[in-house]
């Protein structure tokens, strides 16, 4: 991890230096965990003194130079400059921690839909099978029971026929219960 320190408005001694490093040492942690290799993160603390208010304000920027990328970003403004790093550091932290979670979550995501895809490339694609229909056995008007009969005796599951009662194209089916049904009024 590269830390940057910039002061402004007042001078900066190493003991501050030395103190925020301090502090920066428990986000090595967090950078662990993200997957994220140490020396691929550049820190950037910026020390800043407002007169007028008689305020310390930190600004840190932690900037990740890996294909992920991204940057976090934080300040805090305290009358004590250890306070004001102290809480900058927990906010940090805080962001660093839902930064993990996002990652892990995406991780999840994508292993989640690598599985899927192996499981859909890995099942066989769903054949239609085509139905072909032979020509009316009975080219003349045959009667319902008929047609029962003769559906029977060819052992299929449907027969179109012309029913002799309406003069239109009907088909009787097989159930599965052992009984049959009817479709009538076919254009």
């Amino acid at each position: 991890m590269q830390v940057e320190h910039v002061s402004r408005n007042f001078e900066l001694s190493e003991f501050i230096r030395n103190y925020t490093e301090h502090k920066l040492e428990r986000l090595k942690h967090y950078l662990r965990e993200i997957d994220t290799a140490e020396d691929s993160v550049r820190v950037r603390v910026v020390y800043n003194y407002e007169k007028h208010r008689h305020r310390y304000r930190v600004d840190i920027d932690i900037y990740f130079n890996t294909p992920g990328g991204g940057v976090i970003h934080a300040w805090e403004e305290s009358n004590e400059l250890y306070s004001a790093i102290d809480f900058i550091i927990d906010e940090v932290e805080r962001q660093l921690i839902r930064l993990k979670s996002r990652r892990i979550e995406e991780k999840r995501r994508e292993a989640r839909l690598e599985s899927l895809r192996e499981h859909t490339a890995s099942e066989p694609s769903i054949q239609r099978a085509v139905i072909t229909v032979e020509p009316l056995p009975v080219d003349k008007p045959i009667s319902v029971e008929d047609a029962r009969i003769m559906l029977e005796e060819l052992g299929a599951f449907f027969l179109p026929f012309i029913n002799s009662e309406t003069g239109q194209i009907s088909v009787i089916y097989k159930k599965k219960g052992g009984n049959y049904g009817l479709v009538t009024g076919i254009v």
